[in-house]
């Protein structure tokens, strides 16, 4: 397996994870379909640029009608594959990820006790 991350091009059959998830930005529509799932349905050299486009046929803001004509609208679909691009699986548990590096040292550090603050006085009181 190659450190490439999957692009459009990607066939199923060099896909690298488990899952593929496609999104839509326009109507929230989301799915999440397993490799093995869509090789045995539409073959193992499909790509995932072909899959988008089945994606985009059900997509209320597709950019064709049924019948084959081009829809006029404002907000086109906005379907992606949010997995593209990216080095890491989308199956992976938080706990295998690592730790991260976060900027700052000992002396951008809270204190880890109160600092004491000056009590009131009652009248009277020394």
């Amino acid at each position: 397996m190659s450190e490439r991350p999957p692009g459009p091009e990607t066939s199923l059959q060099c896909y690298p994870w488990i899952v593929v998830r496609f999104a839509c930005t326009r109507c929230r529509t989301y799915s999440n379909v397993r490799l093995a799932l869509l090789a045995e349905r539409f073959g193992a050299t499909t790509t995932i640029e072909w899959l988008l486009g089945e994606f985009h046929k059900v997509c209320p803001h597709r950019p064709q009608k049924r019948n084959g004509r081009i829809m006029h609208r404002d907000t086109p679909c906005g379907g992606y594959c949010p997995d593209l691009g990216s080095t890491m699986p989308p199956d992976l548990p938080p706990s295998l990820a690592g730790l991260t590096v976060i900027e700052g040292g000992k002396k951008d550090q809270l204190p880890a006790e109160p600092a004491q603050r000056d009590r009131r006085r009652r009248v009277g009181e020394e």
